[in-house]
């Protein structure tokens, strides 16, 4: 550890441990309860998680971690991963994306804005990983909890996350018999319906749930040039489960999901607009959104109890989708200036094994993962070639269209393991170690087309393979100060693996490999209770150093090419804080703040040769994260109960390019989302008023500025929305 880490390191640890001294002199003087109102108000619930592979209580698990369980998700009206959108401290979830169902994300200052791209944040949907992007938007149905990990996790989980994870966890099938049903209608046409059943088949022995979900919704854009509306949703989900559990020891879960998703492809709002006027409702696109995703997975867990000490666990799955066509304009002009007509085609195999431990002072997590990804892109782009309305787009005998037609096939091996030991009563050390293979296979023909879309040529065609190794420690140590006071200090390493360029358009560039990403991470956290566990406040403050980041940049020795490979150092360091107050049995009160730098190091040729990004600010950082949120129940005399929420969510602004041009920066914006929930006297009844954006916020949340070719163009949020939702639960 170099001089410079290790002073940040120990000044955020002593700072750690003031903060710790702190609440622990408060604690014996603490306000009277009644200086803020508390003399009724309940302590805060206890917050369970499996973010260490085995059930903990939040305040004892030495991770930073969110964690939402279904009645915060239900008093917010969260349906979806989107509608967790700046609720989480230094993350970024992009309130619009390419299609309704990719999802992109940065966490603590590093992402992945490339939806095809492999993420830095692995997303598991019940213990399965999604190795894309697309298609990782998730709607939620009976869902139990959602887990935000932030730091590396790779000796935790059988894929490498070198950001974070972010964990969805849906209720499993149990022997009481439950039935929900809601149905929602709102503005620009909106349909929400969503039901679920779950019972025993065989009592005490086999259970069975089903869920589904259809959602859909006008545009909310006009184009003038397709004479109709754009950005609509379409899309219905599938879940089913089957549940066995023979004995005590055995617990197997079969579970099988599947997506339609005719949703439209993101229409852009040009900034250069006919007769010189801007509106943020219109797009003058000539391509038409069609988008059509399938999207299929199923799983199997089984769980058996060696002992009273051990545990058993094998995860297997199988899935993918299908996107054919996904066509979209890529400036929002009416004159063809860059458009795309793809395919994606994406299948995936994994299998965890877990072997996890309970012997009191001692605990452990150790598994084995493999997965195997068969990635294909058939991608066909039309782009002028310069900036000028009067580029001809293709002359005789020059044909500027090109056909990406390729396949990535991956495979990983992955053994890793964690073990804490309960030194004393107060002090807890953690070690962990993973080992990482992984084997990168990427073939590609490429062809030249004329402006129908017939090939006329051949452009390059090849293959090319690497393996790509790492080992990936963590060092951690715990200790409780009082029985509410714990901190943690953590020093851990993240890998994202190396691969091939799919975007590249010359044989030396595509046959060339970039290195994998790494990161040293540092952190110091502490989680408190105070005021007789009415409150609950939880700290983290980090550093992370990041190696051979992984970008787009320009070559002096491939003049006219982007790209993609390791021309990035960077660090990132900043504080979460996040809240949660009981205030009165009636009045509940969370809160959440980040504070983040972020910037490259070196990033070399990042605009063209020469132009350089050095110290400036990586993509998706905004330097400030903040958001509130409040339940209330309301003492009136009505048949049933009546219950009130606000959230609020407020963010700096941000750069979408490292160059950090004036046209790169989207401004700070607050969003502001409220919720009505009416329960009638029958308890089976409830009736919800939902409402988003209702600050009709219209700042751009995403810039392109491209002046080589000519695209400027912004997105904007939805506007603002509203839903009444009728439910139904026995």
């Amino acid at each position: 550890m170099s001089s410079r880490y290790a002073a940040l390191y120990w000044v955020v640890g002593a700072s750690a441990l003031a903060l710790a001294g702190a609440a622990q002199a408060a604690t014996p003087t603490a306000p009277a309860a009644a200086e803020i109102d508390a003399t009724a108000a309940p302590a805060v619930e206890q917050v369970i998680v499996t973010a260490e592979r085995r059930a903990t209580d939040l305040q004892k698990t030495a991770i930073a971690i969110s964690a939402f369980n279904q009645q915060v998700l239900a008093d917010r009206k969260v349906d979806n991963i989107r509608d967790l959108a700046g609720q989480i401290p230094n993350l970024t979830i992009s309130r619009v994306t390419i299609s309704h169902t990719t999802q992109t994300y940065a966490l603590r200052g590093v992402g992945e804005s490339d939806p095809i791209q492999e993420p830095v944040l692995a997303v598991y949907v019940d213990d399965v990983y999604i190795p894309r992007q697309i298609g990782s938007m998730v709607e939620f149905n009976d869902l139990e909890r959602v887990e935000v990990l932030r730091g590396p996790q790779g000796t935790l989980y059988g894929r490498n996350s070198s950001a974070g994870a972010l964990r969805i966890i849906t209720r499993d099938p149990g022997d009481a018999l439950r039935a929900k049903a809601e149905v929602g209608l709102g503005n620009y046409g909106a349909v929400d319906v969503r039901g679920l059943i779950e019972g025993p088949l065989i009592e005490g022995k086999l259970a069975g749930s089903l869920s589904y979900i259809h959602h859909s919704r006008d545009g909310v854009t006009f184009d003038p040039t397709l004479n109709h509306d754009v950005n609509r949703i379409d899309l219905d989900a599938y879940r089913g489960k089957l549940r066995w559990t023979p004995t005590d020891r055995w617990d197997v879960l079969f579970t099988l999901n599947a997506l339609k998703d005719r949703s439209d492809t993101r229409s852009y709002v040009p900034v250069n607009q006919p007769n010189g006027a801007h509106r943020i409702d219109r797009s003058y696109s000539e391509v038409e959104p069609t988008q059509d995703l399938d999207q299929i997975s199923g799983a199997l867990r089984i769980q058996y109890d060696l002992n009273d000490h051990l545990k058993l666990k094998s995860v297997t799955s199988y899935g993918g989708f299908n996107l054919n066509p996904v066509n979209y304009d890529n400036d929002g002009e009416a004159a063809l200036i860059q458009k795309n007509l793809i395919h994606y085609n994406d299948q995936y195999a994994t299998q965890e094994i877990q072997l996890n431990g309970d012997y009191g002072k001692l605990t452990f997590t150790s598994g084995l993962f493999y997965l195997h990804e068969r990635f294909f892109v058939q991608r066909d782009g039309y782009s002028r070639r310069n900036a000028l309305p009067t580029d001809p787009v293709v002359t005789p005998g020059n044909y500027g269209f090109a056909r990406a037609h390729n396949i990535t096939n991956t495979d990983a091996y992955a053994v890793f393991g964690e073990a804490s030991y309960a030194v004393s009563d107060r002090l807890t050390l953690t070690g962990g170690l993973r080992w990482t293979n992984e084997e990168k296979e990427f073939t590609f023909d490429n062809k030249v087309l004329n402006l129908q879309g017939q090939v006329v040529g051949q452009s390059i065609a090849g293959q090319a393979d690497k393996i790509f190794s790492a080992v990936t420690p963590k060092l951690s140590a715990q200790f409780q100060w009082t029985p509410d006071v714990l901190q943690y200090l953590t020093w851990s390493k993240g890998f994202k693996s190396g691969g091939f360029d799919n975007r590249a358009t010359r044989l030396d560039l595509a046959t060339r490999p970039f290195a994998p990403e790494e990161v040293d991470t540092y952190e110091t956290g502490l989680k408190t209770e105070v005021l007789d566990h009415r409150a609950r406040l939880n700290l983290a403050v980090f550093y992370n150093d990041y190696q051979d980041l992984q970008v787009s940049y320009s070559d002096p020795a491939y003049p006219g090419n982007s790209i993609r490979g390791n021309a990035g150092k960077a660090h990132t360091y900043g504080v979460e804080l996040e809240a949660d107050v009981r205030a009165t049995s009636r009045l509940s009160l969370q809160a959440s703040a980040g504070y983040l730098f972020a910037v490259y190091d070196t990033y070399k040729n990042a605009g063209g040769v020469g132009v350089n990004a050095d110290g400036h600010r990586l993509l998706n950082s905004p330097r400030w994260s903040l958001s509130g949120a409040l339940t209330y129940d309301v003492p009136i005399e009505i048949p049933g109960a009546l219950r009130v929420g606000l959230n609020a969510q407020f963010q700096t602004k941000t750069y979408f390019n490292a160059l950090q041009r004036p046209q790169d920066e989207a401004p700070a914006q607050t969003f502001l989302n409220g919720v009505v929930t009416w329960q009638t006297p029958d308890p089976r009844w409830s009736v919800v008023l939902s409402g988003r954006n209702l600050l009709d916020s219209d700042e751009p949340v995403s810039v392109t500025y491209t002046p080589a070719t000519g695209v400027y163009y912004k997105n904007y949020p939805d506007p603002r929305t509203w839903l009444v939702t009728l439910k139904y639960a026995l």
